[in-house]
């Protein structure tokens, strides 16, 4: 992926569902979306399912060729934190742990503006 626009780039953290869900409707809606998930492989899995997905409404001709590889140019997974740095926006979704969710924002306080 090219150098992320800080205005326009999504960073999602967090792979489950619900976070792939989100950075797969970014990327949809044309922003450049990091995603991440502390797990190893989670954010690489998370981008192919989203990609099977894509192929899946491309073959039933809801979603054009062309229009499934924008999405997922524009997809990208992140294997650390301060590869979030250049998100405008940051949406967590991660495990319902208060202490996780405290550890995660400190952690993104000193990468993300």
């Amino acid at each position: 992926m090219a150098a992320l626009s800080t205005d326009l780039a999504v960073a999602v953290i967090g792979s489950g569902t619900m976070g792939t869900g989100i950075a797969q409707v970014a990327a949809q809606a044309g922003h450049p979306t990091l995603l991440y998930d502390m797990r190893d492989g989670a954010a690489e899995a998370a981008v192919r399912a989203i990609a099977a997905d894509l192929a899946k409404r491309v073959a039933r001709g809801r979603l054009s060729q062309a229009a499934a590889d924008g999405v997922l140019a524009r997809l990208q997974p992140a294997a650390t934190l301060d590869a979030l740095a250049p998100a405008g926006l940051v949406v967590e979704a991660v495990v319902e742990d208060l202490a996780v969710k405290h550890r995660l924002f400190q952690g993104l306080e000193a990468v993300v503006a």
